[in-house]
């Protein structure tokens, strides 16, 4: 059940673009939106010659920073303002090092944070949202840059299969999705043969459970692909998918989140909406 989303936020003109996805999501399932304005505060090192004060100038740029926020924070409350449903606008202000743990925490109080996908356009942010991905412990609906909503709900899903805890949780996480589509394809890459070949039904259980929910679900074995990403993708325009949903998977390497293969890969191509679960 999706109740409460979030929603991120930054001034950007990719902001109309969050919010066509946030807004009808918001609107279908009767939920809660909050827009998380989100106004990074600059880093700032000192030269160490002593000339200027650190603090001054920290100062100065921080005050210019909140400056661009008030501006933003009006522009969107007067946005907000206007919607028929219950939504807040709401504003945390961080430096880049630790904006993603800001948003996280933040997250961990919604169903569903809705953002840009972090890779591979001008404004992308990995670091940030890699943070809010590993460590939220929610559902991230990445979306595509540039590339606003189309009219009405998802009806036709693609659901990267993995028995996995990551892919389990987005399963969970979209099943109010699913349920409203016409249609979940559950894809399955391997590189081996057809695996009906050697009497094998990978995906009959999950498509078990998913029809336990009402979802309409079809199974797909996409055999002979090296790369699951790349099948994935191809996968998505053969049937003119809507939405991906799919486990998100890295490895922490020095404190710091090192993304799976195919999970870059699909969070740097996708031209639809990606819900994605660690």
């Amino acid at each position: 059940m999706i109740k409460d989303v979030l929603v991120y936020l930054d001034g950007s003109k990719e902001d109309e673009v969050r919010l066509s996805y946030a807004e009808p999501i918001a609107r279908r399932h009767d939920a809660f939106l909050t827009g998380l304005l989100c106004v990074e505060i600059p880093d700032v090192v000192s030269a160490g010659d002593g000339v200027f004060s650190v603090g001054q100038v920290a100062a100065e740029l921080q005050q210019e920073a909140e400056e661009q926020g008030d501006k933003y924070e009006k522009e969107l409350d007067m946005r907000f303002a206007k919607h028929e449903f219950s939504s807040d606008l709401r504003r945390v202000s961080a430096t880049p090092s630790f904006m993603g743990q800001t948003i996280a925490n933040e997250a961990r109080l919604a169903d569903l944070i809705v953002a840009t996908r972090p890779y591979k356009h001008y404004s992308e942010k990995p670091e940030i949202f890699e943070n809010v991905l590993f460590n939220s412990g929610r559902s991230c609906l990445f979306v595509p840059p540039a590339i606003p909503a189309s009219d009405g709900p998802y009806k036709n899903i693609v659901l990267g299969w993995r028995n996995s805890k990551e892919t389990a949780r987005a399963v969970a996480d979209a099943i109010p999705f699913m349920q409203r589509a016409d249609q979940v394809t559950v894809a399955i890459v391997s590189d081996d043969e057809a695996p009906e070949e050697r009497g094998i039904e990978p995906g009959a259980d999950i498509a078990r459970h998913l029809d336990r929910h009402g979802v309409n679900v079809e199974v797909r074995n996409i055999n002979g692909w090296s790369d699951a990403a790349a099948a994935l993708l191809n996968e998505v325009g053969r049937i003119d998918a809507d939405m991906i949903v799919m486990g998100g998977y890295g490895h922490s390497r020095f404190r710091e989140w090192v993304l799976g293969g195919a999970t870059r890969e699909i969070l740097s191509k996708a031209e639809v909406p990606v819900l994605m679960a660690h």
